[in-house]
């Protein structure tokens, strides 16, 4: 007599939607994705997803945090190129990754979508702590000019990369990275 699987519930329900969720939104997008594909891809109910996030921009605010909170924590070895390449060659690495490209379709529907919108910039700005942190630091050690505008860098890298990966469907190569990180690191020193 064969017994029937207990159904599993809490955390790994929760990582397993919204790990699908991220993959869907890389492969059809924001305006395409459905929750109702998603709970199936999932292996639920759709009124179990709802029940959780009742809105489809809730759903894709949920599993954009999530994939956004896996990265590891900020490196920091002292010497502002050393660490902002190696903070770009990740960003570089995430871009290019299933989360990565989903956050990108789901900032293309964020437009249409007020909710998404504001949620999605919520997380971007949480994403740019960490290398605005690593700016700063420089800063106070007297290796970049105390009126550089930091956030105009952080600019600058995220515009490159995004060039980069979504219009010119390059690689970030070790050159990139080092070619990218000098050209903000000089402009930042002489600013």
């Amino acid at each position: 007599m064969s017994r029937a699987q207990p159904q599993r519930r809490g955390a790994p329900v929760v990582e397993r939607v919204l790990t699908v969720t991220l993959e869907a939104l890389a492969r059809v997008g924001y305006e395409r994705l459905s929750v109702p594909e998603v709970a199936a891809a999932a292996g639920l109910n759709k009124t179990s997803v709802y029940r959780r996030w009742p809105t489809k921009a809730a759903l894709v605010q949920a599993a954009l945090a999530r994939g956004l909170g896996h990265d590891a924590p900020l490196r920091e070895a002292g010497e502002l190129r050393a660490d902002l390449r190696h903070f770009v060659r990740r960003a570089g690495e995430w871009a290019q990754s299933p989360v990565g490209r989903g956050v990108a379709e789901a900032l293309r529907g964020a437009f249409d979508d007020p909710e998404l919108k504001v949620a999605i910039g919520g997380l971007m700005r949480a994403r740019s702590r960490g290398p605005l942190t690593l700016l700063r630091r420089a800063q106070r050690r007297g290796d970049l000019n105390p009126r550089a505008d930091l956030t105009m860098a952080l600019t600058v890298m995220a515009g490159a990369l995004s060039q980069r990966i979504n219009v010119e469907r390059a690689p970030v190569t070790p050159t990139f990275v080092r070619r990218l990180v000098d050209l903000v690191v000089d402009g930042l020193a002489k600013a």
